[in-house]
């Protein structure tokens, strides 16, 4: 019975409610109108950037030693916090996994379900992400590289001037070899060209005109010749089609940007003192 209370939604919900107000309770209580001091000393910074080189066999730029201090600052601010509310006592106190704790929470507080309306307008407002890709048509004329080795380029020359006045109903098992794949591909994606032709004859039919023969674009089979008939464009889907993928990537968002503010006011309680070391800021210029 005890289990059963205990995935109960409501109590859930409760128990959650409890723990973010007593950890703004706590975060509130302690607002001073002079703020906390966390200071990142010269040798903590040396540290940082002497792990930095360990680990990639140089020293950090600049802009990436500012990256490690900011980075530094940001768990000291975390940490702190996290400790004041409670959030160390059932776990080793490690400075990185309180601030796990207080992002989770910053996860939970952006946790409501979305409205229709703002999920089409995430979607809307970035379209590229779920966009479909172009499809295309075509057909080919194959020659196997097998079949062909050593008079390829020559032949692919000659086919080149008999498709030269070609249409599209040009015959392409008569004028080339079988292909095991067939000689008609309908409405197929970038990828599903890549997967049967390979990278670089996806990205070359990216770029082939429409209504006349292209060629010799190779793949790893031989040469191709390719007639283009239909380019269908992508388009944004609607959102009960991807609503998952909006919901999922809504979620992400919402969840970053709530983190965000949460560190921001937090931060803003601490007066940051960074103690560059002079001969170690050179070092870094000249790394770049």
């Amino acid at each position: 019975m005890i289990r059963a209370l205990l995935r109960e939604p409501l109590l859930q919900f409760v128990v959650l409610s409890a723990a973010l107000f007593g950890l703004f309770h706590v975060v509130d209580s302690n607002k001073s109108d002079t703020p906390a001091r966390i200071v990142i000393s010269s040798t903590r910074i040396a540290n940082l950037a002497d792990g930095f080189a360990r680990t990639w066999q140089r020293q950090p730029s600049r802009e990436e030693l500012q990256g490690l201090v900011d980075d530094d600052v940001r768990d000291e601010v975390f940490y702190r916090e996290g400790r004041t509310a409670g959030l160390d006592r059932d776990d080793v106190i490690i400075r990185r996994r309180v601030r796990q704790k207080m992002e989770f929470l910053a996860e939970d507080i952006s946790a409501p379900d979305p409205t229709d309306a703002q999920l089409a307008a995430f979607l809307a407002s970035n379209a590229a992400r779920f966009a479909t890709d172009e499809r295309l048509s075509f057909h080919h004329v194959f020659l196997s590289a097998t079949r062909h080795a050593g008079t390829i380029d020559r032949d692919s020359r000659r086919l080149a001037d008999v498709l030269a006045d070609a249409g599209a109903d040009a015959e392409a098992r008569s004028l080339g070899d079988p292909f095991l794949l067939g000689d008609e591909f309908h409405a197929v994606s970038q990828n599903e060209i890549a997967s049967l032709f390979g990278d670089g004859f996806a990205k070359r039919l990216t770029t082939t005109a429409q209504g006349r023969w292209q060629g010799p674009i190779p793949s790893s089979f031989g040469q191709h010749f390719v007639y283009v008939s239909e380019r269908m464009p992508g388009s944004v889907p609607p959102l009960d089609a991807v609503r998952p993928a909006v919901l999922r990537e809504w979620a992400n968002a919402r969840r970053l940007e709530a983190e965000r503010k949460l560190y921001e006011t937090l931060r803003a309680r601490y007066d940051i003192v960074v103690e560059m070391p002079k001969a170690r800021s050179a070092q870094a210029e000249t790394g770049q």
